[in-house]
């Protein structure tokens, strides 16, 4: 029996794998889905267009998702039964100075991203230890079930589409004005070391009923016709093509390997009661703390700090020149609208990758927290305000960026100390000055005064507590995702990532996931 650990991204993408070569797959799951009333209420609006949508509906969407001047604040619901309470519960932590958190959903962390898709640079993984271009087929293998939005622009000189179609959604006015000032100084700009182009986003245009995107500016909030990938989704399809058999409710302890079988140890998530599995070969996509904590119980790895590898997240607003008329009442999608990579060895040895947002009603919201009783004196100025912000979500590689000392203490809790680079100051400020010298190319001047900076892992592209190696040591994984002293165990998400790029993280964890499922090696 083949058993995958975990339903969101990369134990979804393993079982993808698994199953395109004929075997059977059981996973095991926290699983928690959303509570019945607020799936009702989905599934009622999901029947509708927008205009039939009712407040209360609507506002029962939006009411554990807010917005203050230091962002969206970390503690929301995920719009399920599931807030980050739960973590508590299911993985006890004592964590400071730590933006990342577990995931206990069904689909794990496919229910709360933004959808943007881009591969790791092929020159970025020259230090992995997989062959050249070994990933390249299995990016093509994911987005033929994932499927991918965007367009064939410049960013495919560097980040392959790979992709068999690429679907489109519309950009919004503020987007389409900014791309074409790109556009009229592209070589100017490539010259200095900048590469743009639409937002690759992992959202179709239609759902499974033919259903459009509305562009209802839901899209932070949770889309109310699934039009953004869930890794729930594919799951499902495996279940009821009998290729699948989702067990959920099960939080996984501990393994151990013998007589050629994984023994699974856990515990049902509601009764407590314990659970035992027995798998001919196991895979664990559970995610970077999970999947850790696991590692480390079942080898009794206690008291020993393991590195948890951050991309530096941080937002930058930038205020065009011009503003766009009417972004307050333009029918849009809310996610990211367009990509800005920047390559420059002066900044970094890698790339930094930027996704460009343009207006949606959490910056009105912002603002308005921000102003307190003196809003309704400031509307006007506010007004023009967000009619010319653009807002940058930018990430670094982990080399300048902080890391995360994860230790699993003998009580089960795990510590999370929070430790900033003292050289990712030194690179934005050097990047925001690079986007002020070349503000008339890009005819948007960066406020560099108000850029806010995620506490590690809050950007969420973490990662490599137990690094692939070439040949593994302790606390390393082979090649195929294996800790050292284990030989039918894989592990397939980003813990076993040796670096994390500045690009995003989901697509590769995807591929390498994928990779590992259908090396032949692994299902023996």
């Amino acid at each position: 029996m083949i058993y995958v650990i975990g339903s969101g991204p990369a134990g979804t993408a393993a079982a993808v794998a698994l199953t395109r070569q004929g075997l059977h797959v059981t996973v095991l799951d926290a699983g928690l889905t959303l509570e019945p009333a607020r799936a009702s209420t989905v599934a009622r609006m999901a029947a509708e267009r927008p205009a039939q949508w009712s407040p209360g509906d609507v506002s029962a969407v939006k009411a554990n998702m807010g917005a203050g001047p230091g962002g969206v604040p970390l503690k929301v619901s995920f719009g399920s039964d599931f807030p980050y309470r739960d973590a508590d519960r299911h993985l006890p932590s004592r964590a400071t100075g730590v933006g990342v958190v577990p995931s206990f959903g069904k689909g794990g962390f496919g229910n709360v991203w933004g959808a943007a898709v881009l591969p790791y640079l092929p020159a970025e993984l020259e230090s992995w230890p997989t062959g050249p271009g070994e990933l390249g087929p299995c990016f093509e293998q994911v987005l033929s079930f994932v499927g991918l939005s965007g367009a064939d622009d410049d960013l495919a000189e560097q980040f392959p589409t790979y992709a068999p179609r690429l679907e489109s959604l519309p950009v919004s006015r503020q987007a389409e004005a900014l791309l074409r000032d790109l556009r009229s100084h592209r070589e100017a700009l490539r010259s200095n070391g900048f590469l743009f182009g639409r937002a690759r986003l992992a959202v179709a245009s239609r759902n499974a009923g033919g259903q459009p995107c509305e562009r209802c500016g839901l899209c932070m909030f949770g889309c109310p016709y699934g039009l953004i990938y869930n890794p729930a989704r594919t799951l499902q399809e495996l279940v009821a093509q009998r290729k699948v058999t989702y067990v959920p409710g099960v939080v996984v302890t501990g393994f151990t390997e013998r007589g050629g079988e994984v023994h699974i140890e856990g515990r049902d998530r509601r009764t407590g009661e314990a659970v035992r599995h027995v798998a001919s070969r196991l895979y664990v996509g559970a995610g970077v703390l999970s999947t850790t904590k696991l590692v480390l119980a079942s080898i009794g790895a206690y008291d020993r700090e393991v590195v948890v590898r951050d991309s530096q997240y941080f937002l930058l607003p930038m205020l065009r020149y011009a503003g766009v008329q009417g972004v307050f009442d333009e029918p849009l999608h809310t996610l990211a609208q367009a990509f800005l990579e920047v390559f420059d060895p002066e900044l970094s040895a890698n790339s930094v990758h930027m996704q460009v947002y343009t207006y949606n009603e959490l910056y009105r919201q912002a603002i308005a927290t921000a102003l307190r009783a003196a809003r309704p004196a400031f509307r006007p100025i506010s007004a023009a305000f967000l009619r010319r912000m653009l807002l940058i979500q930018g990430y670094l590689h982990s080399d300048l960026s902080g890391e995360i000392g994860l230790t699993l203490r003998r009580d089960g809790v795990l510590d999370l100390q929070g430790r900033r680079s003292p050289r990712t100051r030194g690179v934005l400020r050097r990047l925001v000055a690079k986007l002020r010298r070349h503000r008339s190319l890009i005819r948007a001047v960066p406020l560099g005064a108000a850029m806010k900076l995620g506490e590690p892992g809050r950007g969420f592209h973490c990662g490599g507590t137990l690094p692939m190696r070439r040949q593994p040591g302790e606390l390393e994984t082979d090649p195929l995702g294996r800790p050292a002293g284990f030989e039918r165990v894989h592990l397939v998400d980003s813990s076993v990532f040796p670096t994390i790029t500045a690009s995003t993280i989901t697509l590769t964890v995807m591929a390498n996931a994928y990779r590992i499922g259908a090396h032949p090696g692994a299902q023996r």
